[in-house]
């Protein structure tokens, strides 16, 4: 028991920290960068959205617990964007879609033959997960327009700034990755 509550806290821990500073780096660094650019898009999407990465290796990884994990930090972003006033039937129906979206792909998929979740003896292979993201992308950008009534412009930058968030962690990842393996081969 003492070893399975550890192990959510610290599950906890990992995907909250990644996700709050994921969301804090798009909106605060990246965001602002972009409305040099692109103002009329950085007004209501970031082109770099950093967090559905992690949703989606949350989700890659924990399967259905990605939920609980992903949801504490999803609420207080929602709050920092919105305030209380955001946390209306739309304003959390929104949220949600963000929080379940990459769940609910992993499922799906695994419904259709094509079990992309990583498994016991299941190699990761970054592909799969990245068609899995693009996937989770729609259902999110789908969620968000219908709560928020968001126009086809809107959506496509959630999209694109999903995509291309997703993509970014997982390069990050890789380069990481690869320097570990590099690391480890030296010291051998």
């Amino acid at each position: 028991m003492y070893k399975l509550v550890y192990g959510l806290f610290f599950a906890f821990g990992i995907v909250s920290a990644a996700n709050l500073m994921t969301y804090f780096l798009s909106i605060d660094v990246l965001l602002p960068l972009q409305a040099e650019y692109t103002p009329q898009i950085a007004a209501y999407a970031s082109l770099l959205f950093l967090p559905h990465g992690v949703r989606v290796l949350s989700a890659w990884l924990s399967g259905w617990k990605a939920i609980p994990l992903l949801l504490p930090t999803a609420a207080f972003t929602h709050w920092l964007n919105f305030g209380v006033d955001g946390f209306t039937l739309l304003g959390v129906t929104g949220m949600l879609s963000g929080v379940v979206c990459a769940v609910v792909t992993f499922w799906a998929l695994a419904q259709l033959g094509l079990d992309f979740r990583l498994t016991a003896g299941r190699r990761a292979n970054w592909r799969d997960i990245m068609i899995a993201g693009c996937i989770a992308s729609v259902i999110n950008t789908v969620g968000m327009g219908m709560a928020f009534g968001h126009d086809p412009a809107t959506s496509a930058g959630y999209f694109i700034g999903d995509v291309s968030g997703m993509f970014a962690c997982m390069y990050i990842l890789m380069l990481i990755f690869r320097a570990l393996r590099n690391a480890d081969e030296v010291s051998v």
